[in-house]
């Protein structure tokens, strides 16, 4: 069994994950599971020890059955949600990914099978003049993939406040 490195604790996660940012021929790769409605981009959790960009290879072999290029950091982002009932707060590292030449997965007018700790997945490729009016979270991607910034740019998005109430930020020094 694979063990991923998040914590649970008293009914909250916290968990890092890597995602793929791959533009081709002005459209963006999505997944989404069979069972969920809204669309992410590729990506996972870390195992332990392991490195952000060997975590999205790793990931991208196991979800698509080939390697990628990780080219360069986009974002780091600090999100926090409500995820499947519960507080979640996920620290994610944003990567611009090329797949290879022949990749199968270049051809954006159909969709391709993925798999994802073993739930099926739909990978659809979408203009990325769609994305303002498509179901993708975090939702700051829908505006944010149209121009990829240059150097990491560190997001903080909190769609729920799900912090306890007597839970205060430390004062800074």
């Amino acid at each position: 069994m694979v063990t991923y490195v998040e914590l649970d604790a008293e009914g909250w996660r916290f968990q890092p994950r890597v995602a793929a940012v791959c533009v081709w021929q002005e459209h963006v790769l999505l997944q989404r599971a069979l069972e969920r409605r809204f669309w992410v981009l590729p990506g996972g959790r870390l195992l332990p020890l392991e490195l952000t960009a060997e975590a999205l290879v790793r990931t991208m072999r196991w979800e698509l059955g080939q390697d990628v290029t990780v080219k360069r950091l986009l974002w780091v982002m600090e999100y926090v949600a409500l995820i499947a009932g519960g507080p979640v707060h996920e620290l994610g590292f944003y990567y611009a990914i090329d797949l290879p030449g022949n990749s199968r997965f270049l051809d954006v007018t159909r969709d391709h099978a993925g798999v994802e700790r073993g739930h099926d997945l739909i990978l659809r490729w979408f203009p990325i003049d769609a994305l303002p009016d498509l179901p993708l979270l975090p939702d700051f991607l829908r505006t944010a993939v149209r121009q990829l910034p240059d150097s990491p740019q560190h997001i903080i998005r909190v769609d729920v406040d799900a912090r306890p109430k007597d839970w205060s930020s430390p004062q800074p020094a």
